[in-house]
């Protein structure tokens, strides 16, 4: 089984309300990676933040920099863009698209605590919490 992590995930450990090394350490035959967009998304905070505040994004992936980031091939996009055209009137944004594609293609779960956005796309399972 393959899990694939979600922003909203690591940023709970960031803040000291999820162990996400615990849970890692509680699936050590799983295949762990980070969605792309996720990273970019983590990653982001390195460069446009005050420079506490970046430090403190950059210590927190530094703790996790051997976890894989997955691929986003034109398949995920497809999928992505498949999924932003099912769910036009449930919309829940570009990046979390991109983030259930990469999910459902490549068969992982995703560890999120964004049920709502998440919830509403077809087939993508989540990691129980």
């Amino acid at each position: 089984m393959s899990v694939y992590i979600d922003a909203d995930a690591f940023i709970a450990w960031e803040k000291g309300k999820f162990d996400l090394p615990a849970w890692l350490a509680d699936r050590p035959d799983e295949f762990i990676a980070f969605p792309p967009t996720v990273w970019q998304q983590l990653a982001f905070g390195k460069f446009a933040w005050e420079k506490a505040r970046a430090d403190k994004r950059a210590r927190f992936l530094s703790r996790v920099s051997a976890i894989a980031v997955s691929e986003f091939s034109q398949r995920h996009a497809e999928t992505a863009a498949r999924l932003a055209a099912e769910l036009k009137l449930e919309t829940i944004g570009l990046a979390d698209f991109q983030i259930a594609a990469c999910a459902l293609e490549d068969n992982a779960e995703l560890l999120t605590f964004n049920q709502e956005h998440f919830g509403r796309v077809p087939g993508l399972r989540l990691a129980s919490l």
